[in-house]
C-alpha cells in the first residue's frame, strides 16, 4: 500500500515539475520562433497546461478502462480551478478581484457553463442513453462550441483562452528578466520535448495508480478521480494563473480558469469518443451528475460577479468568492459521502 503512495506522489511531483517548465520552455518557444509570440504561445501553453488531463483521461478509457475517474477528474478540476478565483480575490486585498476584469469575459464564462451543462445533462440522461452503441450526441456538440466560442472571442477584439497569458507577458518586461541568462531556441525546445514526455508518461500512469488505490482502501474511483487527479491535473493551471496574478493581469488570470474548463469540457468529449463501451456517461458514477451541477452553479457565480461591480469584501473575500468555497465545501461533502 505504501508503494502505491509513493507511485501516486512521484506522478504529482512528476507532473508538478515538468509542467512548470513546460510553460517556460513554450514561452521561451513562442518567443523566439518566427511564428510570432502570440500565436506560438497559444499552442505550446495551452498544450502544455492540458497534457495531465488529456492523457490522464485518453489512459483511463483506453487502458485501465475506468471512465469514472475520466469523468471525475475533468469536472473534478473545474472545481478546483474556480476555487483559485477565490484565492485571487482574497490576494487582491481591498477591492474585489471580479473588479479587475472585463465584464466582456460575460461571454467566454456563458459559453463554458453551455458546455458543462451539456455533460451534465449527458449524465442526468445516462439510463436513457444506453441504447446508444457508442456516444453521447452531446460529445459531438462540444467540439463544435467550443471552436464558435474562440471565433466569437476573437472576432470581439479579445483572444481564445490562455493567449491572453502571452500578450499580458509581451507587455510589461520584468525587470530581472535581462539578468537571467537567455536559453537558446534549440534548448528550448529540447527542454519543451522531454517536459512533454515526463508529463504523458506520468499522466498515463496515474490513473491505473489511483484506481488501485481505490480498490485497495475501498474509497471508490470517484472520491480518487474526483479529489486527488483531479488537483494533480490542475496544478498546471494553478502555476499559470498565479503567474498571471504576480504580474497584475487580472483578465489573463480569469481566462485561464475559465479557457481551462472549457478545455476541460473538450477532453471529456473525446474521451467519450474513445470509450467504445457505450456513452461515457452511462458508465460512471451519479455522484459526477451532482459535481457537474455544482460546477455550473459555481461558473454561473463568477458569471453574476463580472455582472455586478463593486462588491463589498469581507474577511478579504467578496460574497461571490464565498459562494465559489460554499460551492467546492459541497462538492467535497458529496464526493467522500458517496463511497
Amino acid at each position: 500500500m505504501i508503494w502505491l503512495w509513493v507511485q501516486f506522489l512521484v506522478c504529482v511531483g512528476v507532473i508538478v515539475a515538468a509542467g512548470v517548465y513546460l510553460v517556460k520552455f513554450g514561452d521561451v518557444i513562442a518567443e523566439k520562433t518566427k511564428l510570432g509570440r502570440l500565436w506560438a504561445g497559444v499552442i505550446l501553453v495551452a498544450t502544455a497546461t492540458s497534457l495531465p488531463e488529456l492523457f490522464t483521461g485518453v489512459s483511463s478509457v483506453l487502458i485501465f478502462d475506468v471512465p469514472d475517474i475520466a469523468v471525475g477528474t475533468l469536472l473534478g478540476s473545474c472545481v478546483f480551478n474556480l476555487l483559485l478565483l477565490v484565492i485571487l480575490d482574497f490576494a487582491s486585498k481591498k477591492t474585489s478581484f471580479f473588479d479587475g476584469v472585463n465584464p466582456a469575459y460575460i461571454v467566454e464564462t456563458s459559453f463554458s457553463l453551455v458546455m458543462v451543462a451539456i455533460v451534465a445533462l449527458g449524465l442526468f440522461l445516462c439510463n436513457a442513453l444506453e441504447c446508444f452503441p457508442w456516444v453521447w450526441p452531446g460529445s459531438f456538440l462540444i467540439p463544435i462550441i467550443y471552436v464558435f466560442a474562440v471565433r466569437i472571442t476573437m472576432r470581439e477584439g479579445r483572444y481564445p483562452p490562455y493567449t491572453q497569458e502571452m500578450v499580458a507577458r509581451e507587455e510589461p518586461k520584468p525587470k530581472n528578466r535581462s539578468k537571467r541568462r537567455p536559453v537558446s531556441l534549440g534548448k528550448a525546445i529540447l527542454g519543451y520535448a522531454i517536459s512533454a514526455v515526463l508529463v504523458i508518461a506520468a499522466s498515463l500512469w496515474l490513473p491505473g495508480v489511483a484506481a488501485r488505490i481505490a480498490a485497495r482502501t475501498g474509497i471508490g474511483t470517484s472520491v480518487i478521480g474526483g479529489i486527488l487527479v483531479a488537483l494533480t491535473t490542475s496544478l498546471p493551471e494553478i502555476v499559470t494563473t498565479l503567474a498571471a496574478l504576480r504580474i497584475g493581469a487580472a483578465d489573463m488570470a480569469f481566462s485561464n480558469v475559465i479557457g481551462s474548463n472549457m478545455f476541460n469540457m473538450l477532453i471529456l468529449s473525446v474521451d467519450d469518443m474513445l470509450y467504445f463501451k457505450g456513452p461515457i456517461t452511462s458508465h460512471v458514477s451519479s455522484i459526477n451528475l451532482a459535481t457537474a451541477v455544482i460546477v455550473m452553479g459555481m461558473t454561473g457565480v463568477a458569471i453574476t460577479a463580472l455582472a455586478v461591480r463593486r462588491q463589498r469584501k469581507f474577511l478579504r473575500l467578496s460574497w461571490a468568492s464565498w459562494a465559489l468555497v460554499a460551492g467546492f465545501i459541497i462538492n467535497i461533502i458529496l464526493v467522500v459521502s458517496s463511497k
